[in-house]
């Protein structure tokens, strides 16, 4: 190819990634300078050919050349990298997680294919990233169409807690825990004692769960009891309780994902069913809110001024 032939090839690949009101003025103006340059560095039609690859090359891809005459388009902020990357992470991590408790809730074993249900998963994987990217487009977009939109401060969350509240939440906490040590309490207390035996057969827990699993669970609703405890008696968020309240919600989320998964926990299969259902749901949100509160306490110690 000839210098100008070069140059024409260079010229046109630059010009097809501009908008079309550009591409003309772009075209000529970016041709005359290449061919200039190429004509001053070389004497002989040879050596010109040489310089003007010399030249497109010290120049730059065609795409680093066109976003030099205009912003190019974006679908995701180079600002929003970083929460892109992390909400596509986690998805891509939750939701095979999620479909994991879900084969462990409703089939038992030798039913269970975790391969497989991990395998249904990716379609939810790739629909969440999908949704991302039209979300992130969309906030850029927004984002170009006001940029004078203005920083709003929002408050930072208090370490001082609500008594009232908090003894409140307690109190609850311990009522539900009776009930789960025994769920027949509330079923005896309510109709006098003159419940169907199946009433009672419903919420009798199975042997095997009774035998360890049970008592795991118990041992960890006592431990996040006594940091509720401990969190009313100082009044205010510690650094200590704070981690010692993280550390619980991981091993909420260890113990019972173990508990769902190593057996029937009721012997009843519908009441099994709910309540392996409402302990995965309980673990799916915990880690998201572990997340959260993680995130925020990191930013929290970061910012925190040390004397």
């Amino acid at each position: 190819m000839t210098a100008d032939e070069l140059i024409d090839r260079y010229v046109a690949d630059v010009v097809m990634l501009l908008p079309r009101r550009q591409r003309r003025d772009v075209a000529q103006e970016l041709r005359m300078l290449l061919r200039e340059e190429a004509g001053a560095a070389a004497s002989g039609q040879a050596s010109r050919e040489q310089a003007a690859r010399a030249l497109l090359a010290s120049f730059g891809r065609p795409a680093d050349v066109a976003a030099r005459y205009g912003s190019p388009v974006t679908l995701i902020d180079p600002a929003d990298t970083r929460r892109f990357l992390t909400l596509a992470t986690a998805g891509a991590v939750l939701i095979p997680f999620g479909a994991i408790l879900n084969e462990l809730t409703v089939h038992a074993e030798p039913h269970r294919h975790l391969g497989r249900a991990i395998e249904k998963a990716w379609p939810g994987v790739l629909a969440w990233l999908g949704l991302l990217v039209v979300g992130f487009a969309v906030a850029a977009w927004a984002r170009r169409r006001r940029p004078d939109a203005r920083w709003k401060p929002r408050p930072m969350p208090a370490d001082r807690i609500s008594r009232p509240g908090r003894t409140a939440a307690i109190i609850f906490f311990v009522l539900g825990t009776l009930v789960l040590i025994n769920p027949a309490w509330p079923i005896r207390t309510v109709s006098g004692g003159r419940a169907a035996p199946a009433a009672y057969h419903a919420f009798a827990y199975d042997e095997g769960f009774l035998g360890l699993r049970g008592p795991v669970v118990l041992g960890l609703m006592i431990a996040g009891l006594i940091i509720q405890v401990a969190l009313l008696w100082q009044g205010r968020w510690r650094p200590w309780i704070r981690q010692a309240e993280m550390v619980h919600s991981l091993a909420v989320c260890i113990v019972l994902t173990w508990a769902v998964g190593a057996g029937p926990i009721f012997k009843a299969t519908p009441t099994d069913r709910a309540v392996k259902g409402a302990a995965s749901l309980i673990v799916f949100v915990t880690l998201i809110d572990l997340a959260v509160r993680t995130r925020r306490y990191h930013v929290r110690q970061a910012v925190e001024i040390r004397e």
